[in-house]
C-alpha cells in the first residue's frame, strides 16, 4: 500500500466519520426513524411477532405498512444492548461501515483483471477509497443514516447484492451461479425491508454483461440470481403468516400509493430533482474541483467509462421506476447512491490519480495530514455542538417525565393533541407509552400538550410532573 493510498482513506475515514458520528451521537431524530426503532425494540421485548410487529396499542397495534426484516434485524441489537437511545444509533454505524465496505469490494471486484495482467488492479485498488468519498458527499446518504430510516438496511442489501454480481461476473459458471444465487438472497432481504424498491439489482447481471469480459459469467449470476428470487416467493407465497402479512402490506401501502391516496409529492418528478441536486450536483462539485486541483482533466480509459456506464444505469434501474408513484420523497434515493458514486468515481479516477502523485511529492503528504486533522477535529467539535440535536425541547420536555412516566400504559391525551405523531413516536420510544385521544377520560394517566380544548385534561385529573416545559403527566382519580 502506497503512502498516498493511506492518506486518501484516512481524510475518507475522517469525512464520513464528520458527516454521521456529530449527529449519531445525539439523541433526535426524524419521525420514521424513532417509529421504527420503537417497533424494533418492542419485537425485541417479545411485544408483536415478526410477521405482525407492534407499534402502539392506539396506532398500528399490527403494524404493515412495510415489510418486517428491518425491524427484527434491529431488535436483535436491542436484545444484545438492552434497551437504550444508542442502539439504534450503533445498529446505524454498522450499516454505514458495511456500506462502504462494499462499495470498496464492489470497486475492486469490477476492476479485476484476468489473472495474468494485475497491472491495472494495483492500479485501481488504490482507488477504493474515491467511491465512498462520492457516496458520503450526497447529502441524501448521510441523513437517511443518521434518521434510522428504512432505506438504510434496503442499502446494505442491495449494495452486497451488487457486489456478489460483481464478484461472479468474473468467475467460472458453478462460482458464478452460486453468487447470483447469494445476491437474490440479498435482494429477497432488501423487499423484506422495504418493499418493491428492493427488486432494482435484479437488473445488475444483465447490465453488468456490457462489459466484454464479464458476459458469460454475469448471465450465469443472472440465472442464479433470479432462481434464488423465484424460490424465495414461493417460500414466502406458501407460508400464510408470511402472506397474509405482504398481503395486508401490498393493500395498505402499495397499491394505495400508487393510486394518490396517501402522501403525494409536490412534482410527478420530485425524485429526478432530487437526484440532480442530491446527488450528481455534489458530485460533480467535488469532480470539479478535484479537476481544478489536479490543474487538467485526465481522459477515463475504455474500462472506466464502461464501468462509469455500468453503475450508472443500475443506479437508474434503482431510480426511475418511482416515477410511476405520486409518492416520492429523496431519501428514496439512498439505496441507488452507491452505484452512481462508483459511475462517477470511475470518470475522475484517473484524474484522481495524477493529483495524488502529484501530492505524493513535497508538502502534498503533509497537506493532507493537516486536511484530515482538521475534518475530524471539525466532527470532534460538533458532537457537543447544541445545534446538532434535532427537536431539543421535545427531548427536554421527555426527560422531565422520565421519573414519573408509567412504563408501558395507556395515557389519555386530548383529541387536538392526537395528529401530533411525533409525540406518539416518542412516548412510545421512551417509555412504551401508547397515546390514547379516542377514549381519553377512561385511563388513570393522562398527558397535558399545549393545543388542549376547555373541557381538557378532565378535571379529575392533577398533575405529577413538574410544571415546566409543554408536556405534564398527570393522574386521573
Amino acid at each position: 500500500m502506497s503512502s498516498r493510498t493511506t492518506e486518501f482513506r484516512l481524510l475518507t475515514l475522517a469525512g464520513c466519520a464528520a458527516a454521521l458520528v456529530p449527529r449519531l451521537a445525539h439523541r433526535g431524530m426524524f419521525l420514521d426513524g424513532v417509529t421504527y426503532a420503537s417497533i424494533a425494540r418492542n419485537l425485541a421485548e417479545g411485544r408483536g411477532r415478526f410477521w405482525e410487529p407492534f407499534y402502539t396499542a392506539t396506532i398500528y397495534p399490527a403494524f404493515h405498512e412495510h415489510p418486517p426484516l428491518a425491524f427484527w434485524l434491529q431488535s436483535l441489537w436491542f436484545r444484545v444492548l438492552g434497551d437504550h437511545w444508542y442502539v439504534e444509533r450503533v445498529y446505524c454505524l454498522v450499516a454505514a461501515m458495511l456500506m462502504a465496505a462494499l462499495l470498496a469490494l464492489t470497486w475492486r471486484a469490477v476492476y479485476a483483471p484476468p489473472v495474468h495482467d494485475t497491472r491495472e488492479h494495483r492500479e485501481r485498488d488504490a482507488d477504493d477509497w474515491l467511491p465512498i468519498a462520492l457516496w458520503m458527499l450526497a447529502p441524501v446518504v448521510s441523513w437517511s443514516i443518521v434518521g434510522n430510516l428504512l432505506e438504510t438496511t434496503v442499502c446494505v442489501f442491495v449494495t452486497a447484492a451488487v457486489a456478489a454480481i460483481a464478484i461472479g461476473s468474473r468467475a467460472p459458471a458453478a462460482a458464478a451461479i452460486v453468487t447470483g444465487c447469494a445476491s437474490g438472497l440479498c435482494i429477497a432481504g432488501a423487499v423484506l425491508s422495504k418493499g418493491p424498491v428492493g427488486f432494482f439489482p435484479l437488473a445488475a447481471p444483465v447490465i453488468m454483461a456490457v462489459l466484454p469480459d464479464r458476459r458469460r459469467s454475469s448471465l450465469w449470476s443472472a440465472a442464479g440470481q433470479w432462481t434464488m428470487v423465484a424460490l424465495c416467493a414461493v417460500v414466502l407465497y406458501r407460508a400464510p403468516s408470511a402472506r397474509d402479512s405482504l398481503s395486508t402490506y401490498v393493500d395498505q401501502q402499495i397499491i394505495t400509493a400508487l393510486a394518490g391516496q396517501r402522501e403525494v409529492s409536490g412534482s410527478s418528478i420530485t425524485i429526478i430533482i432530487a437526484l440532480l441536486q442530491g446527488v450528481w450536483l455534489p458530485m460533480t462539485l467535488a469532480i470539479a474541483l478535484v479537476v481544478a486541483a489536479a490543474r487538467g482533466w485526465v481522459r477515463p480509459t475504455s474500462r472506466d467509462r464502461q464501468v462509469a456506464i455500468v453503475f450508472t444505469l443500475i443506479g437508474l434501474a434503482g431510480t426511475l421506476p418511482m416515477l410511476v408513484s405520486p409518492k416520492q420523497t429523496g431519501h428514496y434515493l439512498m439505496p441507488a447512491v452507491p452505484f452512481y458514486a462508483i459511475g462517477a468515481a470511475a470518470l475522475v479516477a484517473e484524474t484522481v490519480d495524477t493529483l495524488a502523485r502529484r501530492l505524493s511529492k513535497g508538502r502534498g503528504v503533509f497537506a493532507i495530514r493537516i486536511l484530515t486533522a482538521a475534518v475530524a477535529l471539525v466532527g470532534l467539535v460538533a458532537i457537543w455542538l447544541p445545534a446538532v440535536e434535532r427537536d431539543p425541547m421535545r427531548l427536554a420536555d421527555l426527560d422531565r417525565l422520565a421519573a414519573v412516566a408509567p412504563r408501558g400504559e395507556t395515557v389519555g391525551i386530548c383529541p387536538s393533541a392526537n395528529g401530533d405523531w411525533m409525540l406518539h413516536a416518542w412516548m412510545q420510544r421512551r417509555f412504551l407509552v401508547s397515546l390514547d385521544a379516542a377514549e381519553p377520560h377512561s385511563h388513570e394517566w393522562f398527558l397535558k400538550s399545549p393545543d388542549i380544548a376547555a373541557d381538557c385534561p378532565p378535571s379529575t385529573c392533577v398533575p405529577i410532573s413538574e410544571p415546566e416545559g409543554e408536556l405534564m403527566l398527570m393522574r386521573c382519580r
